[in-house]
C-alpha cells in the first residue's frame, strides 16, 4: 500500500493543501482561423473511490481536481432480475464501460482470467468510424488489460500497457501517450480499491484517495497545457468507476446499493439525468435508481464527443449520451411465451422533441408520440425453426439506445390432450398454492409459519415466488400422499423455473439429505454456470446427469422422468436462448435401487431445498436466503413422452387449460 500510495505522488501530484485544483477544458477551444476542430478523449476509471467517498471529498474540498467536475451517483450490474444482470465486480464492470453493454451482450459474468469482449469496445468502434485515430489504454488490473488483447492484436488499440497493479505506470503512461497527440487514453487506476480491501474504509484509504485525485489534476493540466499549445483540440475528460464496494470496503459482487453504486463525472456543464438530490437515493437499492446514469453510458458518452456513434436505426448500446438533452433508458424487452410477440419498454429522461422511433435490425417498425414508453412488436415472421435473435433501438432526435430479445421459432405446438393423464397433481400458482389436480398435494412451509409469496407477471399470469430465508427451515415443500412414489412405476415432475442463477450447489426440487448425491432420493439442483444437475440414488449407487446449462433470470421448462420398469433417467430442459434438451441415462442407473427413490424424510419434495429443509442454510456452497420462482409445477404417475414435454415448453399454453 505505501508503494501505491508513494508511486502516485511519484507521478507527480500532491494532496498539499497548497496547490491551487486544475480546471478542465470544459468548452470546445477557440481555434485560429482555417485549423479545423479535433475532439479528443480523456477517459480515467478509478476502481475502488466510492460515491460516498467522493461526496465527502468534495464537502471537505480534500479531493479538488475531481471536485472541478460534473459528478453524479450513476449505477451498475444491469438491471437486477433480469437477463442483463451482472455481478458488481471489476471485470464485468469495465467490460460495460468499454462497450456500453451488459453481460447479456459482451458476456462477461465474472473475474477469471482469459475472458474476451463478445461485443464491439470502445476502441474498435472509434478505429472503425475513424481509421487514423490513435487510441492507447493503461490499466492497473492485468485482468482488465486482459479483455482488450484481442482489439490490440486487431490494431484497434495502439498503444495497450499492462501495468501489473502499479498506478505509477499507469499515470506516466497515460502522461506520455497525451504528450504524443493521441485521440483517445483511457487509464484505470487502482490503488483505492487495493487500499479498501486490506485495510478498509481509514485513514490510509482517505490518503491512497486524496494521491489519486492528485494525480488526476496532474492529467488535467497537462490537458489544459496541450489546450494552450494545441487550441484546435477539444478534450473529453470523463472519469467513472468500474462497481462499488461492500460496507468493509471488499468487492461482494452482490446487487446490493452499495455494490451497485458508482461514479460518472465529465468536464460538462450538465450531465443528463445526473442526481440532483443525493440524499433521495440513499439506503436500500430500488427501481427508482434506474432513471440515474449508468455504467452503459459511458461509452456512448465518450462516442458522441468524437462522431463515432452509430446511426440511430442501427444503434446497438444498453447506454447512451449524457450530453444529450434527452436520453432513452432502461430499454428492455419481453417475449411472450408463446413466441408470437416482443414488448420494448424504455424510460425517458428529459423533454422529447418529436416522434419516438423503434427499430428492429436496423429497419424502422414504428414511430410513436414523444410521450410512448412501450410498443409491442408482432411484425416479425422467420422460415427456420430455432432460436432467433432480434436487435431493437429507441431513438429520439439524437437520442438513442438498444436492447435484444430472443424469440423461438418452432412450427406450432399444441398443448397435448394426453397430458391430462396421469396428471397426478397440479399447481397453478394463481395467487394460491392449491392443488387443482386435486391429488392430495399441497404445498406447505417447512417451519409452519412462512407465507407463500407470488411474482407477477410469471409465465402464466402469477408465479410462486419461493423465498428460501435465513431460518433453518425458512423455506417450502410439495407434500404428496404417502406410498405415492413407491406405488408407481413411472413419473415425471415438471415445472418452469426461474432464478438469478448465481447460487451454486442448491437444491431445486429434492426429496433426500442432499450433503451427498448417494443419498437416497432425487434431486434437480442448480450449480454455478448457470447449470442444472439431476441426480437419484438408492442402494449405495448413485446416477447423475450434469451439465445442463440454462439462463438466468429467464423462465426455462424442466422435467424429470424415472421408469422403473425400464431403469431410466430422463432430463428434460427447455430454454428460449438455448433451445430444447433430452438427456438419458440407463447404464448409470442401473445398479440404483429405484424402490429407495421415495427417500427418508417421509411423503414430500423440497422446494428451494432438499427433503431435509436445511441444506441451503447448512451445506450447501453457496449458503443462506435465496429465491426460486415456479410456475405450473406437476407430477405425473407416469412417463412423459420427448413431444408431451416439448408440448409443455412450446406450446406457450398452461396445463390449466386443460381443465374444464
Amino acid at each position: 500500500m505505501l508503494l501505491a500510495t508513494s508511486a502516485l505522488a511519484g507521478c507527480g501530484g500532491s494532496d498539499d493543501d497548497g496547490d491551487d485544483p486544475v480546471v478542465p477544458p470544459t468548452q470546445p477551444p477557440v481555434t485560429e482561423p482555417g485549423q479545423a476542430s479535433v475532439d479528443k478523449v480523456l477517459f480515467i476509471g478509478v476502481d475502488g473511490l466510492t460515491y460516498d467517498a467522493l461526496r465527502r471529498g468534495l464537502a471537505d474540498k480534500s479531493l479538488a481536481n475531481i471536485g472541478q467536475l460534473t459528478a453524479t451517483r450513476a449505477w451498475t450490474g444491469g438491471v437486477t432480475g433480469t437477463a442483463t444482470q451482472q455481478p458488481t465486480l471489476i471485470v464485468p464492470g469495465w467490460a460495460t464501460l468499454l462497450t456500453g453493454q451488459w453481460a447479456d451482450v459482451h458476456g462477461v459474468r465474472s473475474n477469471a482470467q482469459g475472458q474476451a469482449l463478445k461485443a464491439p469496445s470502445l476502441f474498435q468502434r472509434v478505429k472503425t468510424a475513424q481509421p487514423e485515430a490513435r487510441i492507447a489504454g493503461a490499466f492497473n488490473s492485468p485482468l482488465v488489460a486482459g479483455l482488450l488483447g484481442t482489439d490490440r492484436d486487431a490494431g484497434y488499440v495502439q498503444s495497450l500497457t499492462d501495468c501489473a497493479g502499479v498506478d505509477d505506470c499507469v499515470a506516466s503512461q497515460a502522461r506520455d501517450r497525451i504528450a504524443e497527440g493521441y485521440d483517445m487514453v483511457v487509464a484505470q487506476f487502482g490503488a483505492p480499491e487495493r487500499a479498501a480491501a486490506e485495510s478498509g474504509f481509514g485513514t490510509t484509504y482517505e490518503a491512497v484517495i486524496r494521491q489519486t485525485d492528485a494525480a488526476i489534476g496532474v492529467l488535467a493540466k497537462q490537458l489544459a497545457d496541450r489546450r494552450a499549445d494545441h487550441p484546435n483540440e477539444n478534450w473529453l475528460m470523463v472519469v467513472a468507476s468500474s462497481h462499488g464496494l461492500d460496507k468493509t470496503g471488499g468487492s461482494d459482487g452482490l446487487p446490493f446499493s452499495s455494490s451497485k453504486t458508482i461514479l460518472l463525472a465529465a468536464n460538462q456543464p450538465v450531465l443528463l439525468g445526473g442526481s440532483a438530490d443525493d440524499a433521495a437515493f440513499d439506503g436500500l437499492w430500488d427501481a427508482n435508481w434506474y432513471a440515474l446514469p449508468s455504467a452503459a453510458d459511458l461509452a456512448p458518452t465518450v462516442l458522441a464527443h468524437l462522431d463515432a456513434l452509430p446511426s440511430g436505426a442501427a444503434y446497438d448500446m444498453a447506454g447512451t449520451s449524457l450530453t444529450e438533452p434527452l436520453a432513452l433508458r432502461r430499454v428492455a424487452t419481453r417475449t411472450s411465451m408463446d413466441n408470437k410477440s416482443v414488448t420494448v419498454t424504455w424510460v425517458r429522461v428529459g423533454e422529447p422533441d418529436g416522434d419516438i422511433v423503434v427499430s428492429r435490425d436496423g429497419t424502422e417498425v414504428a414511430r410513436l408520440p414523444g410521450t410512448a414508453t412501450e410498443y409491442v412488436d408482432t411484425g416479425f415472421t422467420f422460415d427456420t425453426e430455432g432460436v432467433h435473435e432480434l436487435a431493437y433501438s429507441v431513438s429520439a432526435g439524437h437520442a438513442v439506445s438498444a436492447a435484444r430479445a430472443t424469440v423461438v421459432y418452432a412450427k406450432p405446438v399444441p398443448l397435448l390432450a394426453s397430458l391430462r393423464t396421469g396428471l397426478t397433481m397440479f399447481f397453478p400458482f394463481e395467487g394460491d398454492v392449491a392443488d387443482v389436480a386435486a391429488g392430495g398435494g399441497a404445498i406447505t412451509p417447512y417451519d409452519g409459519a412462512q407465507a407463500p409469496a407470488y411474482a407477477e407477471p410469471g409465465v402464466f399470469g402469477k408465479s410462486f415466488r419461493n423465498e428460501r430465508g435465513s431460518a433453518a427451515l425458512g423455506a417450502f415443500k410439495l407434500d404428496y400422499p404417502a406410498g405415492l412414489m413407491d406405488s408407481v412405476q413411472a413419473f415425471t415432475i415438471g415445472f418452469w423455473f426461474q432464478s438469478d442463477g448465481t447460487a451454486n450447489d442448491r437444491s431445486i426440487v429434492g426429496n433426500k439429505d442432499y450433503n451427498s448425491g448417494g443419498n437416497p432420493g432425487i434431486t434437480i439442483a442448480q450449480w454455478a454456470g448457470p447449470e442444472l444437475r439431476f441426480n437419484i440414488a438408492g442402494g449405495g449407487k448413485r446416477a447423475d446427469i450434469n451439465g445442463v446449462k440454462f439462463t438466468a433470470n429467464k423462465p426455462v421448462y424442466i422435467a424429470m422422468t424415472i421408469d422403473k420398469t425400464a431403469r431410466t433417467m430422463t432430463a428434460y430442459r427447455y430454454d428460449s436462448e438455448l433451445g430444447f434438451v433430452r438427456t438419458v441415462t440407463s447404464t448409470a442407473t442401473a445398479g440404483v435401487d429405484l424402490g429407495a427413490v421415495a427417500g427418508v424424510f417421509g411423503p414430500h419434495i423440497g422446494l428451494n431445498e432438499d427433503g431435509k429443509g436445511t441444506y441451503g442454510i447448512c451445506c450447501a456452497g453457496t449458503k443462506g436466503p435465496y429465491t426460486m420462482i415456479f410456475d405450473d409445477l406437476a407430477f405425473w404417475s407416469r412417463a412423459l413422452t420427448e413431444d408431451e414435454v416439448k408440448s409443455l415448453a412450446l406450446s406457450g399454453k398452461s396445463v390449466s387449460e386443460l381443465f374444464p
